[in-house]
């Protein structure tokens, strides 16, 4: 069920969904570590699984055109993350914020410009739903950015009648929201999380299969 109050508490394991149209495009559970009025914060360790869609010939979406891509039925492929990360959603943002980290060590943000995630709670599951409009923006410790995947975005861009995106401006103004807010140095660009520690009592999220519900419908609020 959906709810405008959905609040998630400290530990509490929440499935991140990234959308295509109707279709679950990316699975990854998070740990809920802060979430108030200001956004949600959650966590994924080094070794966690996650899934991503795949052709049935084993083909990524980089490696498939994009009107057969998003009329194929396409099985899950598990991954393993190699890095931990802090993943911020401000409350009402048109992107989220990745803090990534290796041995434990701030090692660069990645802004996803993405719609405003939809949260919900069933009695087996809670999640978050977003679309993931491609275009994002690596900043560096320093603060010094740039864009990533313009070409792919462009490309896709030619093709509507397929593409999840909808307005070129919306996405590259959420991009021009977080450079702004990382050359100034402001939050989330101040420091803030940088030396954030997971709980050693966190058990690694290493699911052989996604948990049953994983696919429940997408919820419209996503759009």
């Amino acid at each position: 069920m959906v709810h405008d109050d959905v609040i998630f508490t400290p530990g509490e394991i929440v499935y991140l969904r990234h959308l295509q149209h109707q279709t679950i495009a990316g699975l990854f559970p998070m740990r809920a570590i802060q979430h108030d009025a200001e956004g949600l914060l959650m966590f994924g360790a080094e070794g966690d699984h996650f899934w991503f869609p795949l052709m049935p010939d084993g083909r990524e979406i980089r490696q498939t055109p994009l009107a057969e891509w998003v009329r194929a039925e396409k099985p899950l492929g598990v991954t393993v993350r190699n890095h931990s990360l802090l993943s911020w959603h401000p409350a009402g943002a048109d992107w989220s914020l990745r803090f990534f980290f290796r041995g434990g060590r701030f090692t660069s943000w990645y802004a996803n410009l993405e719609l405003p995630v939809a949260l919900w709670r069933d009695t087996e599951l809670a999640g978050a739903d977003t679309v993931d409009w491609d275009l994002d923006v690596v900043i560096r410790p320093d603060r010094s950015w740039r864009w990533k995947d313009e070409e792919e975005f462009a490309a896709r861009l030619t093709e509507p009648e397929h593409y999840w995106v909808g307005s070129e401006q919306r996405v590259r103004d959420a991009g021009r929201q977080v450079i702004k807010l990382a050359e100034a140095g402001v939050f989330p660009f101040d420091g803030t999380w940088c030396d954030f520690q997971p709980s050693p009592h966190w058990e690694p999220l290493v699911p052989a299969q996604p948990p049953r519900g994983w696919d429940r419908p997408p919820i419209s609020s996503a759009y």
